[in-house]
């Protein structure tokens, strides 16, 4: 049921101001309160590595301008940009643990405002990878807009111009596997591309590249690249991360100190979240929001395992009990990979009837609130 405003209200033209006027208070406070939740980052063994090779790729940059300053460049002295690799499955928290060093790091200050002197541009690989659409996605990351696309060999001299315009030493690109997925004569001119602008002396430039497992196959056969290559990456949490993944949880719901919820930490819980998320943890996470939603849109007080079976049964499409990881009696035979990224149609007639109840009583609940 719909608790959206009725009558005479002149729309906001901003969207944001047009969504809020026609919200009632119980929708807003519900929504300031998961808010608040998704604002709280919790910090990971993954987040401390990361830590770590970007403090020794910012100590090679402070290295190599010098060097560069003082004239030394022989073979022996100039080493060139270093590459970081991070890697992971979709949904282990790789993007946001990265926009945390992003955000929060003071080397990388002004990150995403264009003139801002940061060192550090990301960008998204385009799919199809080509240089081509890469080069015009960083001038246009960069401000420069055209109605063209440029050309593959216009834009990349435009490319080292506005780094060197812009001061940007580092380049990320996320979703960099999609470079492996090209045949072999333009993944091998991209490997060229951006092996040059780390070996460039005129302007050297650091990479960070981001994405699927294969990233790690980034320029595997060229030794002078690899040797100056890390790596860092996200695996999945398993059975043996009960603990942190309780202490996670607990991290989060700190933030809406209204709901109660230490009754849910059981060991058997915890599996079955980890399951849940299929060791990602970054679904992990989102899975705690979207129950504690689902629990104060009920007007419920108390977090329980009803709130994360619905949050579960809207991610993945199936209201069926035996295939709900948090209702399933075998819960650790139900194959959530494909039910989390290949959500099955939903059949209607095969609701649970606890399920259905859920739902009436929220209803009621929340239709008891507005009158």
């Amino acid at each position: 049921m719909s608790d959206i405003k009725t009558g005479a209200v002149q729309a906001p033209v901003n969207l944001v101001d047009r969504i809020k006027a026609n919200r009632s208070d119980i929708r807003t406070s519900v929504s300031d309160s998961v808010a608040a939740v998704q604002q709280v980052y919790v910090p990971t063994q993954n987040d401390k590595l990361l830590t770590v090779e970007f403090d020794r790729l910012f100590d090679s940059i402070v290295r190599e301008i010098e060097w560069q300053a003082e004239g030394k460049n022989s073979a022996s002295a100039l080493r060139g940009g270093r590459v970081l690799i991070v890697t992971g499955d979709a949904g282990v928290g790789k993007t946001r643990a990265l926009s945390r060093q992003y955000q929060t790091r003071p080397e990388l200050v002004g990150f995403g405002e264009i003139g801002s002197g940061c060192p550090l541009l990301s960008v998204v690989a385009p799919s199809p990878f080509t240089l081509g659409v890469l080069g015009n996605e960083i001038v246009r990351k960069l401000g420069y807009h055209s109605r063209r696309e440029i050309k593959q060999s216009e834009v990349w001299p435009m490319v080292k111009a506005m780094f060197r315009e812009h001061q940007v030493r580092i380049l990320h690109i996320d979703e960099a596997q999609h470079g492996d997925h090209v045949n072999w004569s333009t993944a091998t001119q991209i490997e060229n591309t951006l092996k040059g602008l780390l070996q460039d002396p005129e302007w050297t430039i650091w990479l960070i590249l981001s994405g699927l497992p294969e990233v790690a196959r980034f320029c595997q056969g060229d030794r002078s690249i690899s040797r100056r290559t890390s790596q860092v990456r996200f695996n999945r949490v398993t059975r043996d991360h009960v603990p942190a993944m309780r202490k996670v949880v607990r991290d989060l719901m700190k933030a809406c100190p209204t709901v109660e919820f230490e009754q849910m930490l059981t060991d058997e819980f915890m599996l079955r979240l980890i399951h849940a998320a299929d060791g990602r943890f970054g679904v992990l996470v989102e899975f705690v929001q979207d129950a504690l939603e689902a629990c104060l849109a009920a007007g419920d007080r108390v977090l329980n395992g009803d709130h994360f079976a619905d949050a579960y049964a809207s991610r993945t499409g199936d209201e069926r009990e035996e295939m709900n990881v948090f209702i399933a009696q075998d819960y650790d035979t139900i194959d959530v990979a494909g039910a989390l990224w290949e959500a099955p149609v939903v059949d209607e007639v095969a609701l649970s009837r606890a399920q259905l109840r859920r739902r009436t009583v929220a209803a009621a609940k929340a239709a008891g609130r507005r009158s």
